[in-house]
């Protein structure tokens, strides 16, 4: 029998960045830029998955906006009619960026740099010192509604994840470790390494996340068990390292460490 065929949801991130391109559409049209495509596109890039990955795009699309304006009126104000001075321009951010350490900008300053240079070919009679701060306005706008629609309306919670994966590990361990001390080779560890693995990339991520407190999430529980995790993977690489017959006192040491760190982990359900 064929599936039954299921149109995918529509998730809370992508009806905020229909909320949020809507107003920076209705906010440009009523401050009477030329046209809304600046914030629109930056709310766009601004709506993120967390509040803290809003926050860097926004820090990011705020100073490459600024390096691409102020390169575009440096051209729009001594060489409008040349256009093959824009490669250097490009050149000069690319530099520029390398320099402070920040080439994840270059991207975003170039593209504002093009999109404002080449400009001056389709319009004309128009002032590039304002025509500039214009753009950088509506950046801005864009990254203001973006961080408050996404903060305001249903704020991410990313720690829904760890607690997901905290279970799956402790499942794991549950399932593979025996209370009568034996051990059976276990084939899919490296699943377990690499749940592990983005088990303690959540637990990282936290620290930087500004909207934690909103959740209440008892983040030392998460690192102690990431810890005892750590500990039941070195346990089992190394039985299953183990060949049959060798050392059986120093199987039986591993096998004892991993039912006592099951244990804990039980006692804490």
């Amino acid at each position: 029998m064929s599936k039954k065929f299921k149109l995918p949801k529509i998730g809370m991130r992508s009806i905020k960045t229909f909320i949020a391109t809507i107003l920076a559409m209705v906010v440009s049209n009523v401050l009477g830029f030329e046209a809304p495509f600046y914030a629109t596109w930056t709310a766009f890039l601004c709506i993120q998955s967390s509040i803290i990955g809003s926050s860097e795009m926004a820090i990011k699309r705020g100073i490459g906006t600024v390096i691409g304006g102020v390169f575009s009126l440096i051209y729009l104000l001594f060489m409008p009619e040349n256009i093959y001075a824009i490669p250097f321009g490009i050149v000069g951010i690319i530099y520029l960026c390398n320099f402070l350490e920040k080439s994840d900008l270059i991207s975003i300053a170039c593209v504002v740099f093009l999109v404002i240079s080449f400009r001056v070919n389709v319009v004309q009679n128009f002032d590039p010192t304002t025509h500039v701060i214009h753009r950088l306005l509506e950046t801005f706008i864009g990254i203001i509604i973006a961080m408050i629609v996404n903060y305001h309306i249903k704020p991410p919670n990313p720690f829904e994840k760890l607690t997901g994966l905290n279970e799956e590990l402790i499942d794991f361990i549950k399932d593979n470790i025996y209370d009568n001390g034996e051990f059976k080779r276990i084939k899919n560890l490296e699943r377990f390494r690499l749940k592990m693995h983005e088990f303690r990339t959540v637990i990282q991520f936290y620290h930087k996340e500004i909207n934690s407190e909103r959740h209440n999430l008892d983040i030392k529980l998460y690192m102690e068990h990431l810890t005892l995790f750590r500990s039941v993977y070195s346990h089992i690489f190394i039985l299953n390292s183990i060949k049959e017959g060798m050392n059986e006192d120093i199987e039986q040491y591993h096998i004892r460490k991993l039912i006592g760190i099951k244990n804990k982990l039980l006692k804490e359900e």
